[in-house]
């Protein structure tokens, strides 16, 4: 994609500053993040950094359809968060601080599922870090990449191992990510959609003895199938549903998309308001989406925290999980299955779920589904 210079400097004097802790993209007073892992002060100096080093020469590259500066400026202000991030959990450092100018020995690499354009992984790998990303189809983008990088991103579709495990080999017919990933390995799904709620559980899954450690920043909501789902507000924004046999009525009987009486603008502007508080965060679409993979990994057993992320957009809520170990190897398993088979309730079981999920899967790596992100 061809942008003239006038263009690179007004998209990125709009989108390069990040927003402050307490204010959204559009200076509205908002959330405080009591909860974050990592001070802002310090995502703000290696942001400023990156921007430095990457900014440019990402966006007069460009090559998707899609406007450049938001994903690019958006992109590094994620990739800042994990670096300080992995500094915290690991004590890693980026290259340009190691005296050996390489990722130290003992950082475990990542995988960002449902990689996208590729500009967090590129970036990732540039300051450094061992990793890889994959996506469902492969990006325009990828090209533009240096070679090293081009080749850890990996276009395969994902299907989570306990679809393929009730599927027969002739019902899958594409080449699959199955999320078999080494030990310590940190899951990174930045906005992934269809993933987002899987995520702990294939975490969990991956190395049952010592669950993976994740970032998951949710943006659309979708059941374990795949399909869209609203899923019911949580009463503290954290705690898993309830798990009673009438779990699927409860689901059911809340209404996907409530909106004020037509015409009432001031109503809508209060729910508007209302969701921008802690209270009413949890109650919207997207809060209910993070409570609900919150409250997933905190079942599966996950040390949970949350932080908003100073990124130019509105769907700026990033879960960290971290094992707390509770859970042998066996009753870890038998733990996330059962949750498993639970939220599959609604689209008539596992193996309903599973062909609902490789039929849409086939359909977005031929490029049929131009709307669906399934990774």
């Amino acid at each position: 994609m061809k942008i003239s210079s006038q263009t690179v400097r007004t998209d990125a004097d709009q989108w390069r500053r990040l927003p402050s802790p307490g204010t959204d993209i559009i200076g509205n007073d908002k959330l405080n993040d009591k909860n974050g892992v990592v001070p802002h002060n310090l995502v703000e100096k290696t942001y400023a950094r990156l921007n430095d080093i990457y900014a440019q020469n990402l966006i007069k590259n460009w090559a998707e359809e899609a406007e450049p500066a938001k994903h690019v400026f958006e992109d590094l202000a994620i990739a800042a968060f994990i670096i300080e991030l992995w500094r915290s959990l690991y004590g890693t450092v980026p290259k340009s601080e190691s005296s050996e100018n390489s990722c130290p020995a003992d950082f475990p690499g990542f995988v960002d599922m449902a990689c996208g354009n590729g500009v967090l992984v590129y970036v990732l790998l540039m300051e450094g870090y061992s990793g890889l990303g994959f996506d469902a189809r492969r990006r325009i983008s990828w090209r533009t990449f240096p070679e090293p990088v081009q080749d850890r991103l990996v276009e395969k579709v994902f299907i989570p191992k306990p679809f393929i495990d009730v599927l027969e080999p002739e019902e899958i017919g594409v080449d699959a990510e199955l999320g078999n990933y080494p030990k310590g390995t940190f899951l990174i799904s930045n906005h992934a959609d269809e993933l987002t709620v899987w995520t702990p559980l294939i975490a969990a899954l991956a190395c049952p003895t010592s669950p993976l450690p994740f970032l998951a920043i949710p943006c659309c909501s979708h059941s374990l199938s795949g399909d869209k789902f609203r899923y019911p507000p949580s009463e503290t924004g954290t705690q898993p549903l309830d798990q009673g046999d009438n779990s699927c009525q409860k689901k059911a009987s809340i209404d996907q998309n409530p909106q004020p009486a037509s015409g009432d603008l001031r109503a809508l502007r209060l729910l508007k308001q209302k969701e921008k508080t802690e209270e009413g965060m949890f109650t919207s679409m997207y809060g209910s989406l993070t409570a609900k993979t919150m409250g997933i990994a905190q079942e599966v057993g996950y040390e949970v925290q949350r932080s908003k992320l100073q990124i130019p957009s509105t769907r700026d809520m990033g879960i960290t999980g971290c094992q707390e170990g509770n859970l042998a190897n066996e009753e870890l398993q038998e733990k996330t299955m059962q949750i498993i088979r639970r939220e599959c309730e609604d689209d008539g079981g596992i193996q309903a779920a599973a062909r609902k999920w490789v039929e849409r899967a086939r359909n977005v790596h031929r490029g049929d589904e131009e709307g669906s992100t399934v990774h």
